[in-house]
């Protein structure tokens, strides 16, 4: 049985997976609203911060589900900014969405938040531990709240760790190793691996999560067929622009190496993603993460291969001109 939803207001409504989810739920007949730094008029989306409560709690109103995808996905920011925004920012969601009477609230976490020095299949009955990462810890931290709110009463909780989202329009596993690739300046861990699941895939298991009794006050794990190694996802990026094979380094390289990258780019005042925890992140002994919580509880099932997933992301590439 699934719960009738009509109307799901979206944090993040123009991000990769906020404007996946509105275009999805379009076919399901379920309107959408939310807020982005950018308005969008044409998707009800208008312009406001999350601390800017008073601008958007009106589109709040009468939603049936909150989706809060807005977030700091990023390790080149401080641990303050990081936190306002994926912890105290979250709260300030929950609050509204309490407020408002709200259903069922469904948090975009992370993998992340498990860490990424496991081997082995990994499931959301693991012990999560702060380590002193921003971009994991405050994923954790906010974890935390929804389970909070959601024990407490206050709102119908449901969290969701997606693994590695890629598919058309992906900045960070797409786009940018692409217009890295193309200018001579990327490198993986050789030794890493990679949790790919195709956009498509994951929109359909928040959906489930939306919809389906089951997700209330759960954690899933949204993957896709399995780890790849690193050398094998970017391998399929490498040959759309005509290298022979990825070009990568031992982890310790470059973990070293962007260590000092890093610091140079911080004497201009500036910040990269080029940094020494992307490295700890892709340098994983395992992404294998498993997704049989959800297909129990929610019927989720990914559909789309990693070879079928990269001939869509080659044809949308052809098409905005990135590659030929």
């Amino acid at each position: 049985m699934e719960k009738k939803i009509e109307k799901v207001f979206i944090t993040g409504a123009n991000g990769f997976i906020g404007r996946a989810c509105a275009n999805f739920l379009r076919t399901k007949g379920i309107d959408s609203c939310g807020i982005d730094f950018v308005a969008n008029p044409e998707a009800n989306v208008i312009a406001a911060d999350l601390f800017a409560v008073d601008k958007w709690r009106g589109l709040l109103e009468g939603c049936d589900a909150v989706l809060h995808t807005a977030a700091v996905v990023s390790q080149a920011l401080s641990e303050d900014e990081t936190w306002r925004v994926n912890v105290l920012g979250t709260q300030v969601v929950l609050d509204a969405a309490s407020q408002s009477g709200t259903g069922r609230f469904v948090h975009l976490s992370s993998v992340a938040a498990l860490g990424f020095e496991h081997e082995g299949c990994m499931d959301e009955s693991m012990p999560l531990r702060a380590c002193g990462q921003p971009y994991r810890d405050t994923k954790i931290a906010s974890e935390h709240l929804v389970l909070n709110y959601h024990t407490s009463g206050k709102v119908d909780g449901c969290i969701i760790r997606p693994a590695d989202v890629y598919g058309p329009g992906s900045r960070p596993w797409v786009i940018l190793p692409i217009e890295e690739m193309k200018k001579k300046k990327f490198l993986v861990p050789a030794e890493g691996m990679f949790g790919p699941v195709y956009v498509d895939d994951l929109i359909k298991g928040i959906y489930l999560a939306l919809t389906k009794p089951a997700a209330s006050g759960q954690i899933f794990q949204l993957s896709g067929f399995g780890e790849v190694s690193n050398l094998e996802y970017f391998g399929y990026l490498a040959k759309m622009v005509g290298l022979k094979k990825v070009p990568s380094v031992s982890s310790k390289l470059a973990i070293a190496g962007t260590t000092v990258f890093e610091k140079a780019v911080h004497l201009t005042g500036r910040t990269t993603e080029i940094n020494p925890l992307t490295m700890i992140m892709l340098s994983r002994p395992s992404a294998d993460y498993s997704h049989a919580k959800a297909k129990k509880l929610l019927g989720y099932k990914p559909g789309v291969t990693l070879d079928k997933g990269m001939q869509h992301c080659a044809a949308w590439l052809r098409q905005q001109g990135m590659i030929k």
